[in-house]
């Protein structure tokens, strides 16, 4: 009796480790499509940023910070202003649509 419980749990660790393996292959494969993406970055002057984007940083929530560096980020799920902003000590990053709205 007590030989058969040991091949029953035996089996069941077996059972448990595939599947943590078949799960850990899914998540590899989903970081190889997000790494296989083509993204490219290119820098802008704050001058050549679009209407839209240089007056949303003219804005309340923006007062105060200086545009350190701007680029334009295209990859295959869109297109956006990446905008680094210095106030004092503070830096922050924002992204824009070529809209001028703020993207999450």
């Amino acid at each position: 009796m007590k030989t058969l419980r040991f091949l029953m749990f035996i089996a069941a660790v077996g059972l448990f480790s595939t599947v943590g393996y078949a799960n850990q292959a899914v998540v590899e494969n989903n970081n190889y499509i997000v790494a296989d993406q083509e993204v490219t970055k290119t820098p802008v002057e704050v001058a050549d940023l679009p209407e839209a984007v240089a007056e949303a940083l003219k804005g309340a929530d923006f007062e105060g910070w200086e545009v350190v560096e701007a680029s334009f980020i295209s990859s295959d799920t869109g297109e956006f202003y990446a905008v680094k902003l210095k106030k004092g000590d503070e830096e922050k990053k924002v992204k824009f649509t070529p809209q001028g709205e703020v993207k999450e």
